[in-house]
């Protein structure tokens, strides 16, 4: 019960969680696509707006300018040129049009000016807030647009300018004029708007993501507990066998004393001795759990034993005292199962020279496993170019060296990028993996 209430909490906590990420990142991308709409918004106006600027400083009298400037006076040649000024004014949406002049300062001074009605006329020479970045750009005959000017009076706007010339190309003045921030805002809630679609699905796309990630994730751990539970299986069953083994062996020590002990009475002492080497033969199966360190081994190893010795097989163990443990126990048996399934069936059939013994090595040399299983064979050509061919069998029943368990073995050692090597000679299988 606990444990499910703890799993339950973890999942109320990988869900808040979640939500609370992605409501941060969904709300950093909807600050930054505003931001960048908004920038965008900007510069498409001031582009636009630069353009106007450059047709009315086309169609100002450049001689009527030239008078004023001589008087600076509110003249008829200034009054020429507001008229000319307000009659844009009227047509554009924009807070102010005016001129200025440039003088050896970085400050530019008001000249004439196109106003909205509720506003005062600005006085002549009247200092501008066009920063003075822009004002040297206008110097050099280039075109500006500012960043948004915050002032107290007039609010946010935007300025942009375009310097006009004379017939010698001099720099006169600049024609100005300043946007309202209310219509870039105005664009920019209007690009949000449509964009919001896009804005949902994005949304919608990052809560798919995290629940695909989360079945994704239950799905590995269900697929993980039902390898583990087959490795339990394995293991219990395999361990069951061991106790039982030890059980009886156990159970007959006491006889062989007793059979020991009476073979002493009577004097038979070389009879004694051969009965004693057989026993030493069996206890080698006690040994065993001495030398191997990984248990999920050490059952398969006694199991094969077991199953050898049944059928007359002996099987030497050499293994140093290591977990092998960068192979998952479920590897390290598929491997041995299936090689030591295939060295037995062919010793059970072999009827050649040698003794019916099975030879395996487990040895960790520098960085990397080094594993042998070695066993009497009788192979010919055919066989040994078959030799790891899926469904490959040295037996008509399909009972002997078996090439799918081969494929299988094969397919292990692929996956931890090893190498599995085979030698036949004078009438032993030496099957070598590296990993």
């Amino acid at each position: 019960m606990k444990i499910r209430l703890s799993t339950k909490k973890r999942m109320i906590y990988f869900i808040i969680i979640s939500i609370a990420v992605l409501s941060v990142l969904t709300g950093i991308k909807l600050y930054f696509s505003y931001h960048s709409t908004s920038k965008s918004a900007e510069i498409t106006l001031a582009k636009q707006y630069t353009e106007i600027a450059e047709d009315i400083a086309e169609g100002l009298d450049k001689e009527t300018y030239k008078q004023f400037l001589l008087t600076k006076e509110d003249d008829g040649h200034r009054k020429k040129l507001k008229l000319y000024l307000e009659e844009y004014h009227k047509r554009i949406n924009a807070l102010y049009v005016y001129i200025l002049l440039l003088d050896d300062t970085d400050v530019s001074k008001v000249m004439v000016s196109a106003l909205p009605p509720d506003f005062k006329d600005v006085p002549i020479g009247f200092p501008c807030t066009v920063p003075a970045a822009q004002v040297r750009l206008a110097k050099q005959g280039s075109t500006y647009n500012t960043d948004i000017i915050h002032d107290e009076l007039t609010g946010s706007y935007l300025s942009i300018g375009v310097p006009f010339f004379d017939d010698n190309g001099e720099v006169l003045g600049v024609l100005g004029i300043d946007i309202s921030t209310k219509e870039l805002e105005s664009i920019s809630k209007q690009v949000i708007r449509n964009n919001l679609f896009i804005f949902g699905m994005d949304i919608l796309f990052a809560f798919v993501l995290v629940a695909v990630v989360f079945f994704l994730n239950k799905w590995y751990k269900a697929r993980l507990d039902r390898d583990l539970q087959e490795s339990e299986k394995m293991y219990i069953s395999e361990l069951g066998k061991v106790v039982d083994t030890i059980k009886s062996s156990r159970h007959d020590l006491m006889n062989h004393f007793q059979v020991l002990n009476g073979l002493m009475d009577i004097g038979k002492y070389e009879q004694a001795h051969v009965y004693l080497k057989q026993l030493t033969e069996e206890s080698k199966t006690l040994h065993l759990s001495l030398s191997v360190k990984n248990p999920m081994l050490l059952v398969l190893f006694k199991s094969k034993w077991e199953l050898a010795h049944s059928k007359n097989i002996r099987i030497s163990y050499d293994t140093d005292f290591h977990s092998f443990d960068r192979l998952a126990s479920m590897d390290l048996v598929k491997l041995f199962s299936n090689l030591l399934d295939n060295a037995i069936e062919a010793a059970e059939i072999y009827e050649g020279e040698h003794p019916r013994d099975i030879y395996v090595s487990c040895k960790a040399l520098k960085g990397s496993y080094h594993f042998v299983v070695e066993n009497p064979a009788v192979l010919s050509e055919l066989e040994l170019r078959s030799f790891l061919q899926s469904g490959f069998t040295t037996k008509d029943d399909g009972q002997g060296i078996h090439g799918n368990g081969l494929s299988i073995v094969n397919r292990t050692v692929e996956k931890y990028k090893g190498k599995m090597d085979y030698l036949y000679e004078d009438g032993k299988l030496r099957m070598q993996i590296v990993i």
